[in-house]
């Protein structure tokens, strides 16, 4: 069987330099950095979102607080994109090393849509700055202003597809064996569609409980816009982590058969960690509901303490996913050395 799946992918063989450090040290890095990075580009992608959106509605209602909403949020990504890029650096050169035969090639395979990128986020930085500074000045070309908003916006969603078809990729090399465009490498490796869904919705909640903190902070300067971006929040916040209990199910059931019975009872930790993150999600949107009716601090101080044990729980279930598809592969190459060894020793 292993010589099988050998010869049935393209992964390279192991590499001579040994890995700087303890292996399990560094999954730990890995899944925290992550968790660090991804909070911050959830922020500066839904963040973009909702400010072309909210700007678009204040606009269309001639309603001027949507538009303070939305350009308060046009600030907000501006600092929060500069820590997503610095915190994104870590988890990249820690994945990169610790999974070398697997990240390497299925980069390269995109390798033209992955250099490309470099110039996309700098085109959707220069967008969204041309958004923010010019708030005031485009007061009367409010189509020309929503153009480099919303171009900004749609090429920050574009990104995290890139990524989550290299990690697609990375998961199962014996895929690797075809040529493929970016756009055909989409719908070629399973789970982006699922992934990128869980993303999306993930991003969107995790910016609403944001919102609430801040609308509760621009109550002290101006009640008005502080209780709007409060009930704004409140209401994105719920949706959305509701809407998970969808997405989450759908990501489940598109994951490969042996991996997804490891989660639905074939593991104990990895089946006791989709539990947990399952009643953990339950519990934050009993908060935020309450938190929406009774306008109660314990409830809000509630929801974001089970929205960090949420995201937390996540970010080592992607993990415990990741090592589960690559189980095979690792085993494969334990074995070929232990057979080599021998080899040498007769």
């Amino acid at each position: 069987m292993m010589n099988l799946l050998a010869a049935q992918t393209m992964i390279p063989n192991d590499f001579e330099l040994a890995i700087p450090g303890n292996i399990g040290f560094f999954k730990v890095l890995l899944v925290v950095s992550f968790i660090l990075h991804i909070f911050f580009v959830n922020l500066t992608v839904a963040g973009s979102v909702l400010a072309v959106f909210n700007e678009w509605r204040g606009w269309i209602k001639n309603n001027p607080r949507w538009d303070r909403l939305a350009e308060k949020l046009a600030v907000q990504v501006s600092i929060h994109k500069s820590l997503a890029v610095v915190l994104g650096v870590a988890p990249l050169l820690i994945i990169s090393v610790i999974y070398t035969r697997f990240y390497y090639p299925s980069t390269i395979l995109i390798g033209k849509a992955w250099l490309m990128l470099i110039a996309i986020i700098i085109v959707a930085f220069l967008m969204l700055y041309v958004y923010k500074f010019t708030w005031e000045r485009w007061q009367n070309k409010k189509g020309l202003h929503l153009f480099f908003g919303l171009g900004g916006a749609l090429l920050l969603l574009y990104v995290p597809l890139v990524f989550l078809t290299s990690v697609a990729s990375m998961l199962q090399p014996e895929l690797w064996k075809e040529g493929l465009s970016i756009f055909t490498a989409f719908f070629h490796y399973p789970t982006i569609w699922e992934r990128y869904l869980h993303f999306l919705f993930a991003t969107m909640a995790i910016m609403g409980i944001y919102l609430i903190v801040l609308g509760n902070r621009q109550k002290r300067e101006n009640p008005e816009d502080g209780e709007l971006f409060v009930s704004f929040g409140k209401n994105v916040a719920l949706l959305f982590t509701f809407l998970q209990l969808a997405a989450g199910p759908i990501l489940l059931f598109s994951l490969k058969g042996d991996v997804m019975q490891l989660f639905l009872g074939g593991s104990a930790l990895q089946t006791g960690l989709l539990v947990v993150g399952i009643i953990l999600a339950l519990l934050l949107i009993f908060s935020l509901y309450q938190y929406k009716r009774s306008d109660s601090r314990i409830w809000l101080r509630s929801a974001l303490v089970l929205i960090v044990l949420v995201v937390s729980t996540m970010g080592w279930l992607r993990h415990e996913v990741r090592d589960s598809y690559l189980a095979p592969y690792e085993n494969q190459a334990v074995h070929d050395e232990q057979v080599t060894e021998q080899a040498l020793e007769k």
